[in-house]
């Protein structure tokens, strides 16, 4: 019997017990493998066979990469053309443009803290992976193939063991 079942965050979630499990498998197993999905996670999403759960995990490792990416290219646009990039995060605060994920990669990048709750090298290792996935399907990503250059330039860059979002610094050739 096998169960597939990735998490959906990071390290200060997984401490609390706070994950998302994403669980897929045989009915059989649901009732033996819940009590280890309930210390782990706050919530778990059953989904079909075994599989579905990491196809799913890839879907949403996709979004958080384009998230991240998106900031820290935009913070980067806002330091490039001598924007504070408080009035960025102020003028979209609150309405359908704003999450909270773009507000803590945000605070991550202005506040240069970038301890890692997933790392540049691991995000990229993700990236490369999706890409792979999309080619399995016959899906053309162009914005992941992106997002993998960007990842491999900010690890090159020094950044490889720091937060994803330090993928920042793939946009200036001094950093």
């Amino acid at each position: 019997m096998f169960v597939d079942s990735p998490v959906l965050g990071t390290r200060q979630p997984a401490e609390h017990g706070a994950l998302t499990v994403l669980a897929a498998g045989p009915d059989s197993a649901r009732e033996r493998v819940q009590p280890v999905f309930d210390a782990i996670g706050r919530k778990t999403i059953w989904l079909g066979t075994a599989g579905t759960a990491s196809r799913l995990k890839l879907v949403l490792n996709s979004w958080v990469l384009a998230v991240t990416t998106g900031v820290a290219e935009t913070l980067a646009l806002a330091r490039g053309l001598d924007v504070d990039p408080a009035e960025f995060l102020q003028a979209i605060s609150g309405g359908p443009l704003d999450c909270d994920y773009l507000q803590t990669k945000a605070a991550a990048i202005l506040a240069d803290d970038l301890s890692p709750s997933f790392t540049v090298e691991l995000a990229g290792k993700d990236a490369e992976l999706i890409v792979a996935a999309g080619r399995a399907a016959g899906i053309r990503l162009d914005m992941a193939e992106a997002i993998v250059r960007r990842f491999r330039r900010a690890a090159e860059l020094g950044h490889a063991g720091k937060d994803m979002a330090a993928t920042y610094y793939a946009s200036f050739d001094d950093s």
